[in-house]
């Protein structure tokens, strides 16, 4: 038998919902697996093994517990901010769950994928859709004013994880968890309502945006530019580079043109629908 599952891409934190909001948004990863001798996968035109500590060979081996052959076909930039491999890991395990018909359905996709991961935020925009807030103990689908048009600027470069998260401190002052727990709370109420006031005060993140700036200045720039464009609120999309803005249908075109003036051809701006259905 042969499975076939896809997910979206996803950008976690949105400023200060830091490894708690995620937001899924329309480009996909889609998994074909098969029944195989061992593990292997296909990818732009080409055929290779995958190590037992591999990402997908894990994400196979919890879901079925046998070798399979992948073939994947990926639209999520990868290292950029946006949820790649959340997406691959659950279109992987969700497709070679169907090629053998394995029970679970997506709350065991979303536990495999929150377990490679250690993103419970990521795992669950990539498994359920939309907006949510999540755990690895509970998921809450949240809601998102119909007025909020996501746009995401990419640049060229590649920003590692492990690597942003080497820049966060260890130690947060009680003065700082204030500040950003009432920051998330405008936030949710302003992701709620679109109300303009509520996202500005939810704007300027200390827990990870200020520490990781010098990691990707270019990351500000796009979250500047967006800004004076007339974007309601700008944030790091996960660990960056990618940046992420909520436009209106009445300046979408203002800060896709002010994002793209940043990057020049060092990268891509696209205005991208929220994806509601998820894993499928």
């Amino acid at each position: 038998m042969i499975g076939v599952a896809s997910a979206p891409a996803s950008s976690g934190n949105l400023g200060p919902g830091f490894d708690i909001l995620a937001l899924a948004l329309g480009l996909r990863c889609t998994a074909t697996v098969e029944a195989s001798d061992e593990m292997t996968i296909s990818e732009h035109g080409s055929t290779k093994r995958l190590g037992d500590k591999d990402m997908i060979a894990r994400a196979v081996r919890m879901a079925v517990d046998r070798p399979m052959h992948v073939t994947l076909d990926n639209q999520v930039p990868r290292a950029r901010g946006l949820g790649s491999s959340s997406a691959v890991s659950a279109s992987v395990a969700a497709a070679a769950m169907k090629a053998v018909g394995a029970e679970g359905g997506r709350q065991r996709v979303f536990q495999i994928v929150d377990e490679l991961e250690g993103h419970a935020d990521n795992a669950a925009a990539a498994v359920f859709g939309g907006l949510v807030a999540a755990t690895s103990t509970g998921i809450q689908k949240m809601a998102l004013h119909e007025s909020l048009l996501p746009v995401v600027g990419i640049p060229n470069t590649h920003l590692r994880t492990t690597e942003a998260r080497r820049a966060l401190e260890p130690d947060i002052p009680r003065p700082m968890v204030v500040r950003s727990l009432a920051r998330l709370a405008f936030l949710l109420e302003g992701l709620r309502t679109g109300e303009p006031q509520s996202l500005a005060h939810a704007a300027g993140d200390e827990l990870h945006e200020i520490p990781r700036a010098s990691l990707s200045p270019i990351t500000g720039d796009l979250m500047h530019a967006a800004r004076h464009a007339g974007a309601l609120h700008v944030a790091w999309s996960g660990a960056g580079p990618t940046a992420l803005a909520f436009a209106t249908k009445a300046n979408r075109g203002k800060v896709i043109g002010a994002m793209s003036e940043v990057l020049g051809a060092n990268g891509e701006v696209l205005a991208l629908d929220v994806d509601d259905e998820g894993l499928r």
